[in-house]
């Protein structure tokens, strides 16, 4: 190194004026900052439709119809007789008591039960639903679904 009035001086640089005056070097240190920018370039949305459609069914129906049919006996008997079961039909016993003291079967009362099948037609309305997703193209402005 070169030494002028206990000054180092770098290779390269130079000599300082015959004044004696110092020579200044800058030193320049680059920075760099760094920043986010949000930016959109789209956007998704999903809606949903309902479709409402309504249907015909046919519904299995049964029903019991009765019929009350009254038959007369007029007949003496011994003593009462219970209700008897008599395939379908139920036969109910009446009795009056006459004052000679004679049980009179007056009548019969024959409950017959009897089962109907059928079918009804019934509307209903049955909903679906429909999931449609849509993107947003922020270049053309506009949703298209996917």
């Amino acid at each position: 190194m070169n030494e002028q009035k206990g000054k180092a001086s770098l290779p390269g640089d130079a000599p300082s004026s015959a004044t004696g005056a110092e020579q200044v070097l800058p030193v320049v240190e680059e920075r760099l900052e760094v920043d986010k920018v949000k930016v959109n370039t789209g956007a998704v949305r999903v809606r949903k439709i309902v479709h409402e459609d309504v249907q015909t069914f046919d519904v299995p129906l049964q029903q019991e119809e009765v019929s009350v049919t009254r038959v007369p006996v007029n007949r003496v008997v011994e003593g009462k007789s219970e209700p008897r079961q008599e395939g379908d039909t139920l036969v109910i016993p009446v009795f009056r008591e006459v004052v000679t003291t004679h049980l009179v079967l007056v009548e019969e009362v024959r409950i017959t039960t009897r089962r109907v099948a059928g079918s009804s037609t019934q509307q209903a309305t049955v909903r679906r639903e429909e999931a449609v997703v849509e993107r947003y193209d922020a270049d053309s402005g506009s949703w298209k679904a996917e």
